[in-house]
């Protein structure tokens, strides 16, 4: 990939590991309300969305990282 794709690659990743991590519920609304499914976003799916962001930031700075390089 080129420099400006990686660049925005990693800055979405980090962005939504952000919003996963800091409102999962919102976001889990805003996602059923787009797919609906899971019509009711219950505390298990954001215990499981804080993981997925918490992921989403870690491959977001290491995609950055390789961008410095």
């Amino acid at each position: 990939m080129s420099s400006p794709v990686t660049l925005s690659v990693g800055l979405l990743l980090v962005a939504w590991g952000f919003a996963d991590y800091l409102f999962p519920q919102t976001v889990l609304r805003v996602q059923s309300g787009l797919l609906n499914v899971p019509s009711e976003p219950n505390d298990d799916f954001a215990d499981h969305k804080r993981r997925v962001g918490l992921v989403c930031i870690l491959a977001g700075i290491v995609t950055l990282v390789l961008t410095a390089d």
